[in-house]
């Protein structure tokens, strides 16, 4: 199976939190001059350009055909330019891990008795990351159209829905919840399978000191190894 289907299997079976040619902007895109969508913009390039990233959120997924949802909360680490951390305090001990030689997948509340180890080269690390699905990407490449405005624990925001000029994303469309300070406070994306993922983070910072136990992971004693071809030994 190609690893960017492994990858949309792997991130729907976890319920996580976890590029086309640049085209002129259309007209909702072109209104960059506004302070509304400059706000987008700066939070957008100040997540592309930072080194590390760490943020603490709490995530919902909801099947809109059955309307059952799932929630979860953790922390998510990531270190240009292939490292990712994504820590579950809720399912306990689920956890992804890019180590820079491969992507370690342990899921005990949803796959128990088993992690898995995918190739990983590049920013493959950090397909899982879906903040950075959505905010590494250049505006240019989505159409942008306001969104309903929502206080967000207390902040107020600037929403947009962007839709990708690409079919072939991870997904289909996003709002995205701004605050004044350029920072994301909530997010929600709609996945090519339907599923509806709502993230609200409850701390984000950028260019921090991570600790390297935090892109370290040994798998637990009786837990099988289902290998991935092409994954580092």
């Amino acid at each position: 199976m190609p690893l960017t289907k492994i990858i949309r299997a792997v991130a729907a079976a976890a319920a996580l939190v976890v590029s086309a040619s640049v085209v002129a902007p259309s007209v909702a895109t072109a209104q960059s001059g506004t302070p509304s969508t400059a706000i987008l913009e700066r939070a957008m390039q100040r997540y592309r350009t930072a080194r590390t990233v760490d943020v603490t959120f709490t995530q919902t997924v909801t099947n809109p055909l059955t309307q059952h949802s799932l929630s979860s909360r953790g922390e998510l680490q990531r270190e240009r330019p292939n490292l990712l951390s994504i820590t579950f305090s809720a399912p306990a001990s689920d956890r992804i891990v890019a180590d820079g030689n491969a992507l370690w997948v342990y899921l005990p509340s949803s796959a128990p008795g088993q992690v898995m180890k995918l190739p990983t080269t590049g920013e493959r690390g950090i397909l899982l990351d879906p903040l950075g699905q959505i905010l590494g990407t250049p505006l240019a490449e989505y159409t942008v159209t306001p969104a309903t405005a929502e206080t967000i624990d207390g902040h107020d925001t600037h929403a947009f829905t962007l839709t990708p000029r690409s079919q072939h994303g991870l997904f289909t469309r996003a709002t995205v919840w701004v605050d004044d300070g350029g920072v994301v406070r909530q997010l929600e994306a709609t996945e090519p399978s339907g599923l509806v993922r709502k993230i609200t983070v409850t701390q984000f910072r950028t260019n921090v000191s991570l600790p390297r136990s935090a892109f370290r992971f040994t798998p637990p004693a009786g837990v099988r190894v289902v290998q991935q071809p092409g994954a580092a030994s």
